[in-house]
């Protein structure tokens, strides 16, 4: 398998590659969590567990994706594609499960902030994920998004990455940054076999920032005391 992915060229490899560096941010973020000290992943309710699991399948599918048309098994990769489709479905729902789970336990706070980060990524990615679908006869916008969508779903592995305590909101920028840089690399593995940037990976950087525009919702008094209200009482 190793040796196959190494034989991939062109735009197979270039998007294996985005996938394979996205899986490998979700497993740093998230694998060293427990040396940390910051989670304990047996006192995680069930539902989390499953939004991950599903978050580093996904990761897995988009890898294959790739190499599957690099390998002339386009039949295959379409059935494996409306798996992911369902698996993405299930990831917003349990995506939505687990931030209330955090929020109503504690253990997201302030709530208004983890509501508007939390769920100001899975709306992009959702709306990726469908726009990809749509698209899906034409394979220069289809696997452009669809990359840009995973992108999105290791954000809150980059948020375990980046200091946040430390950096505050400018620890946002940093994962932005951070999420940018694949995309930046298509780009440039565009012009380079193009001659020109595709204009999907615009879409996608539009998608990828949108979270930050959604963050001053979070100091919004009204949505602040309706997120509050999700949270334990104090003492």
């Amino acid at each position: 398998m190793i040796k196959s992915l190494m034989s991939l060229r062109g735009g197979p490899r270039l998007f294996t590659g985005i996938a394979l560096m996205q899986l490998l941010v979700a497993i740093a973020g998230f694998g060293f969590e427990p040396f940390r000290g910051r989670t304990d992943y047996a006192a995680l309710p069930l539902s989390t567990h499953v939004h991950a699991s599903f978050g580093i399948a996904w990761c897995v599918i988009a890898i294959a994706q790739p190499w599957l048309i690099g390998a002339r098994k386009p039949q295959l990769h379409r059935k494996l594609g409306w798996a992911a489709a369902a698996l993405a479905a299930a990831m917003v729902v349990t995506g939505v499960m687990t931030t209330v789970n955090a929020v109503t336990s504690g253990r997201g706070y302030p709530a208004a902030m983890v509501f508007v980060t939390n769920i100001g990524g899975l709306i992009p990615f959702a709306a990726m994920v469908i726009a990809g679908i749509q698209v899906r006869r034409r394979s220069d916008w289809h696997r452009r998004l669809l990359a840009c969508a995973t992108i999105m779903v290791v954000a809150p592995g980059w948020a375990r990455i980046v200091p946040m305590g430390t950096l505050g909101l400018a620890g946002l920028l940093v994962i932005e940054a951070g999420m940018l840089a694949p995309v930046v690399w298509g780009m440039i593995h565009d012009r380079r076999t193009n001659g020109r940037i595709h204009p999907a990976w615009y879409w996608g950087v539009a998608a990828l920032v949108s979270p930050l525009f959604m963050v001053p919702v979070a100091f919004v008094p009204a949505f602040t005391a309706w997120a509050d209200g999700f949270a334990p009482a104090a003492g």
